[in-house]
């Protein structure tokens, strides 16, 4: 009962939801090149957070974002599963879609609606990175050096989203989060640089930890993933070589320069597909 009590919400949300000016514009523009690096501006508030070379999306998603719009829409919460041993937030169902262990229903504005696209359409292009570089190593071993690449490409991108979503709701920050298995190098999987890698995620982590003081399951999520990144640091300690052509150098040396990393993404890819129904995972 209770399932078919969900899907009649998850229908009926999408019918409310489906020609709302946010969501057209997101579909209409979602394509574009810089696309990712449009929705880094938008929610940071700032036309030069990431520089663009045509700011035709971006101009479109703050103008749909200003009309009003009640958008009924299906969120994720942020939780710490006992069985599994990890957080739960979001996975991908087997049409690249995202999908939310524990979904929530709830009515976002315009400005909060375009907030909310942004950052899952940004977080699921990092959940493409990282089946990407698992990807490389597993059809060829001998690929790592492409793996490493691939993987600070993505930490890039995601230390970006970050600071974009200082300040925003929870529902915002909790794409920030990544399960601790992302930590443990299981199979072929290369998903992050291995040095120093604290010293460059402590401030999404203290984001996170903050955005969770009234909720102890996410707190406990937020903690294990701070953990679990500490261990990861303290256990590669001796990779600490960053190379010349290293993508991560480029981005101390020159701070701003992140057209490769956020148009690379866009190329020969789909939009991230909107879903707002949703089903939980038992």
């Amino acid at each position: 009962m209770a399932r078919i009590f969900f899907f009649f919400l998850s229908s009926l949300l999408f019918l409310f939801s489906c020609n709302s000016p946010q969501v057209t514009a997101y579909q209409e523009h979602s394509e574009h090149h810089e696309f990712i690096g449009s929705c880094l501006d938008f929610l940071a508030g700032s036309d030069s957070f990431v520089p663009l070379t045509d700011a035709v999306a971006l101009d479109e998603l703050r103008h749909s974002a200003e009309e009003h719009a009640s958008n009924s829409v299906i969120i994720g919460d942020l939780y710490y599963d006992l069985n599994q041993k990890e957080g739960r937030h979001f996975y991908l169902e087997s049409d690249d879609s995202i999908a939310y262990y524990r979904p929530q229903a709830v009515v976002l504005g315009g400005w909060e609606m375009i907030q909310h696209l942004c950052a899952r359409h940004i977080r699921h292009e990092i959940e493409r990175g990282f089946a990407k570089s698992s990807s490389i190593l597993k059809k060829n071993p001998a690929s790592i050096k492409e793996a490493e690449i691939l993987a600070e490409k993505n930490l890039i991108l995601y230390l970006k989203f970050a600071e974009a979503s200082k300040g925003k709701p929870s529902h915002i920050r909790n794409f920030l989060f990544i399960p601790v298995s992302r930590f443990l190098k299981k199979g072929a999987g290369i998903y992050f640089p291995s040095c120093n890698l604290m010293d460059k995620m402590k401030d999404p982590i203290l984001y996170g930890l903050q955005s969770a003081k009234r909720n102890p399951e996410t707190m406990t999520a937020w903690t294990q993933m701070m953990l679990a990144v500490t261990n990861f640091s303290a256990s590669h300690m001796q990779d600490c070589k960053v190379s010349v052509e290293s993508p991560l150098k480029l981005l101390h040396a020159e701070k701003t320069e992140l057209r490769d990393v956020i148009e690379e993404p866009q190329k020969n890819k789909s939009a991230s597909k909107i879903k707002f129904g949703a089903k939980a995972r038992r």
